[in-house]
């Protein structure tokens, strides 16, 4: 199986049409230049090249390994929005409310997580390990495990965050399915499926890799007001690996204890929730 399909340019960001509407519910970007929705629901993660990660076949190869499904330990964190500078990886720029204008001019939000903001000041991070500082490059948001060891750039790690909230639940239509392979390897694959579509996607590389990558979207609603769809983009950092310091058994990690990933709605705003598996 290949480690991860690339598109072959910005345009193809547009490519990714479901978006939020004033409810929050999917509808389609209108691509004019307005504010008037958002990629994949609000859950579109470019890579630093600009590429989003696409959902890849099972290899034939690897065998059933259960059924489960996601959900969340019922606490948030509100996160803060960038409203003005570069946007992430200086992919487009951001605006008010964390609108985000791509490279092409389209604008895309509120609350698109392209313009969630970063520490960059040597603060610890959201775990009270670590730092957080400017990669390199110039991105903000470079976590430095306790090790010192630079992870990635714009690491949840390093949000900003707002006030906690104890009452955001999530819960996730979509059936998780897991895949192990029989090479002796020890990766797997998770898919996310909903009415016989893969809606969003972990693979795990191996233990000589040590390296994760996700795509899709996973979709949820919560448990305050009814109809109200949440994004978790799989592209993001927390479970993508784009390089830096491998991210391990991301698909593990899931099951005990969870990780932090960020999950957004367009009306609601983008918080940082702990997502779970259970039943495997």
């Amino acid at each position: 199986m290949s480690r991860k399909l690339r598109m072959p340019s910005l345009v193809l960001l547009l490519l990714v049409l479901a978006a939020c509407g004033k409810d929050g519910s999917p509808t389609d970007p209108g691509g004019d230049g307005t504010v008037s929705g958002d990629p994949t629901t609000n859950g579109g993660w470019p890579n630093p090249d600009g590429t989003i990660p696409v959902i890849q076949p099972v290899d034939p190869s690897y065998t059933p390994g259960g059924t489960g499904s996601a959900g969340t330990d019922g606490t948030g964190t509100t996160l803060v929005m960038q409203t003005s500078g570069a946007a992430r990886y200086n992919l487009g720029t951001c605006g008010k409310g964390g609108t985000w204008t791509d490279p092409l001019g389209n604008k895309y939000g509120p609350n698109n997580p392209n313009c969630l903001a970063y520490k960059s000041d040597g603060s610890v991070g959201a775990n009270n390990k670590g730092s957080c500082v400017t990669s390199p490059e110039g991105y903000a948001g470079l976590w430095l495990n306790p090790q010192d060891h630079p992870t990635s750039p714009y690491s949840s790690q390093c949000l900003q965050l707002g006030p906690p909230s104890s009452v955001l639940a999530l819960s996730f239509p979509a059936q998780a399915e897991l895949f192990t392979a029989t090479d002796g390897s020890g990766g797997s694959v998770l898919n996310f499926t909903r009415n016989g579509t893969v809606e969003a996607q972990l693979i795990y590389h191996g233990t000589t890799d040590g390296t994760t990558t996700g795509a899709g979207v996973l979709l949820g609603e919560d448990n305050v007001v009814a109809g109200r769809i949440w994004s978790i983009g799989f592209s993001q950092p927390a479970l993508n690996y784009a390089g830096g310091f491998a991210n391990g058994d991301v698909i593990s990690l899931l099951s005990d204890p969870g990780v932090q990933v960020v999950g957004c709605n367009t009306v609601a705003g983008c918080v940082l929730i702990t997502l779970q598996l259970a039943g495997f």
